[in-house]
C-alpha cells in the first residue's frame, strides 16, 4: 500500500500537505511525518489504512478508485465461489474419476455440473 500511496500523490502532483487534510478528517493526528513513514512502508513498517487511501483516491483521483477496488477483489470474472471439504480419501477418488470423465480442472467439472442442475430445476419439479 505504501507503493499505492506515493505513485499515487507522484502521479497526480498532488502536495503531501492536501493529502494530509484529507486523512485529517478521519485521523485527526495524522500529520506530514506519518505520511512519508506510510509513503516509505517498507523502511518503517507502516501502512496507511484502507479506508484512508480510498479516501484519498476519492478526493483526488475518483476515476481510478472502481479500477483500484476491482483489483483488490481479485479481478476475477467469475466472482462468486462454491465450496465443500472433503476426506483425504473422497478427494483423491473424486479427483481420478473427475480426470478419467476427461475434466482438466476441479473447476470444469463443477461447473458442469451446477449447470445440470440448474437445467434440471429450470425444467421443471422433480417427478419421482
Amino acid at each position: 500500500m505504501s507503493d499505492e500511496l506515493r505513485d499515487l500523490r507522484h502521479a497526480k502532483n498532488i502536495p503531501a500537505g492536501d493529502m494530509v487534510a484529507v486523512v485529517q478528517q478521519l485521523y485527526p493526528k495524522y500529520d506530514k511525518t506519518m505520511q512519508s513513514k506510510c509513503e516509505n512502508g517498507a523502511a518503517y513498517g507502516v501502512d496507511i489504512r484502507a479506508d484512508a487511501l480510498e479516501a484519498l483516491y476519492l478526493a483526488f483521483a475518483p476515476e481510478l478508485l472502481e479500477q483500484r477496488r476491482r483489483r483488490k477483489n481479485s479481478g476475477h470474472r467469475l466472482t462468486c465461489r462454491i465450496s465443500a471439504r472433503l476426506a483425504d480419501g473422497e478427494y483423491g477418488l473424486l479427483q481420478q474419476h473427475i480426470h478419467a470423465d476427461g475434466y482438466a480442472t476441479m473447476q470444469d467439472w463443477i461447473t458442469d455440473i451446477v449447470r445440470a442442475y440448474l437445467a434440471g430445476k429450470e425444467a421443471g419439479p422433480d417427478v419421482e
